[in-house]
């Protein structure tokens, strides 16, 4: 049976947080469990992108500071790393306060650089995935993921977050391997997450992010502390929280059909102050279609039915950064108007998340208007 800590948390009140992030962790048996002195220990935040700490685009660096002040009370020796998608890593580091708390700690904050391929496990459904050297070579990693909706996935929280440790425009690669299908998507997020099997993972939901997430929506007080050996767990925990049918997230769906994790959450113990039945309401939850979910007979219409990045060209600054992640090959940029090749297009809105003026928005596909109809 897996265990989810759940704590209350509204605020990164330096002192409130560390009276919740011991209480969160002593509920799974606390740090020096998991951490033994000596252990280099890799912690992992998200550090999408160099966007001001109050954006809630990235895990905020006072979580990140205590969790790396528990590590070191352990005898341990903690490094920060994340491989941000485009955006030099400095940059990144600085805007989100997490270069200032590794100056603080003394503690190495480094890019997750040097691709390696991961240990073989013969239930992979990817043979070929190459990760960072340096989170194979700690001793323990640490998960430490924000809340947030996600335009291809629905929400990154757990799993999702370790997909930071392939190396910058690779990941855009794998988009484009991938192409359409979100549930052969999250089965390669799963194929990470057992590679590198973190000791735990501590989930920043105090500040988050609802509307087209990862790095275009914004910021919402979800009060969330969560914390489980078994991210799995945890992500389908949380769905339940923000009120998302379990049957609509793909992480869960994919999970479920491989057995990995616990996705039966009645066989999840719940510790903590917050309840696991309670359902935040309101919260603006992306619409998902795919070319996978169409019927047979309509899949020849492919991409004329289903949703699409557009360009709000009011707000364009014609930098580029979309063309350069498309590994699609399906943005052209002409002074500060995009075309868009949507036979091309494979809808990974990798394009939106590192706009820096959130200048590219969601357009309805037919099929997702229709499912819209039918559910009213």
């Amino acid at each position: 049976m897996s265990t989810v800590a759940l704590m209350s948390q509204r605020t990164y009140s330096e002192k409130e947080l560390e009276v919740s992030m011991e209480k969160l962790l002593q509920e799974l048996g606390g740090m020096d469990s998991l951490i033994r002195p000596g252990d280099r220990v890799l912690l992992k935040p998200n550090m999408l992108s160099a966007r001001p700490v109050a954006k809630r685009i990235t895990t905020d660096p006072m979580v990140v500071r205590i969790i790396a002040r528990m590590v070191l009370d352990c005898g341990a020796k903690p490094f920060i790393g994340d491989s941000p998608g485009i955006e030099p890593f400095p940059q990144v580091a600085k805007a989100s306060g997490i270069a200032e708390t590794g100056e603080e700690l003394g503690i190495p904050v480094m890019e997750l650089d040097s691709p390696v391929p991961v240990p073989g496990n013969e239930n992979a459904r990817f043979k070929n995935i190459e990760i960072s050297s340096k989170v194979l070579e700690a001793d323990k990693v640490i998960n430490i993921p924000k809340l947030k909706t996600h335009a291809q996935m629905l929400l990154t929280l757990g799993v999702k977050n370790l997909f930071g440790t392939v190396v910058a425009q690779r990941k855009a690669e794998w988009h484009y391997k991938v192409g359409l299908d979100r549930d052969i998507f999250a089965s390669l997020h799963l194929d990470i997450y057992q590679a590198i099997r973190p000791v735990i993972t501590i989930l920043d939901g105090i500040w988050g992010m609802e509307g087209h997430g990862p790095g275009s929506g914004y910021p919402r007080n979800f009060g969330i502390l969560a914390a489980s050996t078994d991210a799995v767990a945890l992500d389908c925990s949380i769905c339940r929280i923000l009120g998302v049918p379990l049957e609509d997230f793909p992480l869960y769906r994919e999970a479920k059909r491989r057995n990995i994790g616990q996705t039966d959450l009645k066989e999840v113990l719940y510790r903590g102050d917050l309840d696991p039945l309670s359902v935040i309401e309101g919260v603006d939850i992306p619409r998902l279609d795919s070319l996978h979910v169409l019927p047979g007979f309509l899949k020849f219409f492919g991409n004329t039915m289903i949703s699409r990045p557009v360009q709000d060209p009011n707000k364009c600054i014609g930098c580029g950064e979309c063309v350069k992640i498309c590994a699609a090959h399906a943005i052209k940029l002409e002074g500060k108007r995009l075309n868009y090749d949507y036979r091309r297009c494979i809808r990974c809105f990798c394009c939106q998340e590192v706009c820096p003026v959130n200048a590219i928005g969601f357009k309805k596909g037919f099929f997702l208007k229709a499912m819209e109809i039918f559910r009213r």
